[in-house]
């Protein structure tokens, strides 16, 4: 009985110090939660450097996307520019063509159009038609006067004295020179030309182009023999213009 007593005693004794202890937090229940909240943390920062490195490749998208924008507009620019420079070429050499083909077309221009076309009121200054006008009507067209005549025009238009063919006569008193006899015999060796047939011609400058008369001259008889000279008198070729005459 007493041993019973003794027992229940104890038993009494565990009860009231199991009741009285504090209760103890469940160390491996924080660490797991703070693990836990570590882990949440470690993801979200993880979601985060993701989110940082879809941003980058965005970004690095973006800039190749732009740089190939770039570089598209760039060769689109350039391809245009290149074209519309090779456009313009194009057609500037196609003005300097058709300039070239209508220059051409106008020196080719047949003797015999020309002698169709100069009329006796006409005003004429070039080797051709002046020829042309000689053959036709047989006198030189109205806007030429003899050297004399010249001579005084250029006295009472400048007020200067006249010296010498120093000027152009077609530019600075309005006229051509032409008229003035040239004879050529070999009785005269100082204005004999071996290459010329002997006897008595008429001359007329033609093709004025410098600050004087030049050097360019038509030598012709009645009847539409004219011979044209280019360096004041050393040669001379006959021109071709009577065949049209018939």
């Amino acid at each position: 009985m007493k041993n019973l007593k003794i027992s229940f005693a104890l038993l009494l004794s565990a009860f009231f110090v199991a009741c009285s202890s504090p209760t103890i937090p469940n160390n491996d229940s924080s660490e797991t939660e703070l693990s836990s909240s570590s882990s949440r943390g470690k993801s979200s920062n993880s979601g985060l450097a993701s989110s940082s490195s879809s941003e980058k490749s965005l970004s690095s998208s973006s800039q190749e996307n732009v740089s190939s924008s770039s570089d598209e507009i760039d060769s689109s620019s350039s391809q245009r520019i290149d074209s519309s420079s090779s456009e313009s070429q194009s057609s500037s050499s196609s003005a300097t063509s058709s300039s070239s083909e209508s220059i051409e077309s106008s020196s080719s221009v047949d003797i015999y159009d020309i002698y169709e076309a100069v009329e006796e009121s006409g005003v004429y200054t070039t080797k051709d038609s002046v020829a042309a006008y000689l053959c036709k009507f047989d006198k030189l067209p109205s806007n030429y006067v003899g050297k004399n005549e010249g001579k005084d025009l250029y006295e009472s238009s400048t007020g200067n004295t006249f010296s010498k063919w120093n000027f152009n006569p077609w530019t600075t008193i309005g006229v051509m020179i032409g008229g003035d006899d040239f004879n050529n015999y070999a009785s005269d060796p100082d204005y004999y030309h071996e290459n010329l047939p002997e006897g008595s011609y008429s001359e007329a400058d033609v093709d004025y182009s410098g600050s004087n008369r030049g050097t360019k001259r038509l030598i012709y008889q009645s009847g539409c023999i004219i011979y044209y000279t280019a360096d004041h008198y050393e040669t001379f070729d006959l021109l071709s213009i009577s065949q049209y005459t018939l």
